[in-house]
């Protein structure tokens, strides 16, 4: 875990998840925009991600590993004693709204960047494929989930990252696979029991890893009073990962003011 705090007189704490097969070293430009902004930000490397092992890389036992991690963060957050906010990209959404959904988290406000709730209709097609090509294996056997960088983003600076990598996960395991479609379906049907918790939600409609309207419409589910919802155009499944990230940021820092603004903390 890493706390990464503002210069400026604090305003919140952030808590940032990041996607699937990557790591938090692909959020610095996130963070650094929101210390500018007066936010401590705390993250770190998910389980089977990144820095935190490497025997167990694109592999986990059970989804509660991801929640109790994030719990971790999110009390080191709290631990401020200021507004404490969530930010999770695809599988860090779908993490966040979980946690969110069982009250592992109190957050002040939640930040959904295309929400790991329903694949492409191209991954659904090629569940019975994966399925039948591991199912004589362990569940640990590692196979290609077939994620290419270009769906993540097209800027070249990050598609050079990632190609260099060796922290990234290229290869899950079929239990990690299976584990979050099953998660995937769980918490898109039990959408009602979401706490009254003010909810940003951005989308990218070029997306070619989650299916975006029908995302959305899992969303628009959530029972909450505060939705805000945008379609982003132009902006491919990783939102924060290119140089040119004006739009979403102007829909983020307006949500947290406006959440700060509720509590009484802005005039």
């Amino acid at each position: 875990m890493w706390k990464w705090e503002t210069d400026k007189q604090a305003r919140g704490a952030v808590v940032v998840i990041h996607d699937m097969m990557e790591h938090h070293e692909y959020y610095a430009q996130v963070i650094s925009q929101l210390r500018n902004s007066g936010y401590h930000v705390i993250t770190g490397d998910l389980p089977g991600h990144g820095q935190t092992t490497r025997m167990n890389k694109g592999h986990i036992t059970d989804f509660t590993q991801y929640l109790d991690r994030v719990h971790e963060w999110h009390e080191v957050a709290r631990a401020y004693r200021l507004p404490t906010f969530v930010l999770g990209q695809g599988l860090g959404g779908l993490i966040a709204i979980e946690a969110v959904r069982q009250n592992l988290i109190m957050t002040d406000g939640l930040i959904l960047l295309n929400p790991l709730l329903a694949f492409k209709q191209s991954f659904i097609n090629r569940k019975n494929t994966i399925r039948t090509s591991v199912r004589t294996s362990s569940d640990a056997s590692r196979f290609d989930p077939g994620i290419h960088f270009s769906y993540l983003t097209e800027d070249r600076k990050f598609l050079d990252q990632y190609e260099n990598d060796e922290m990234l996960v290229r290869k899950v395991s079929y239990h990690w696979y299976r584990t979050v479609i099953n998660q995937m379906k769980s918490t898109a049907e039990s959408m009602d029991d979401f706490p009254d918790v003010p909810v940003l939600a951005m989308l990218s409609r070029e997306n070619d890893i989650i299916e975006p309207h029908l995302t959305a419409k899992y969303i628009k589910q959530m029972n909450t009073g505060e939705l805000s919802f945008h379609m982003l155009g132009g902006i491919e499944h990783s939102i924060f990962q290119r140089e040119q990230t004006a739009v979403p940021y102007y829909h983020l820092e307006r949500f947290l003011s406006a959440q700060l603004f509720r509590i009484g903390l802005l005039k």
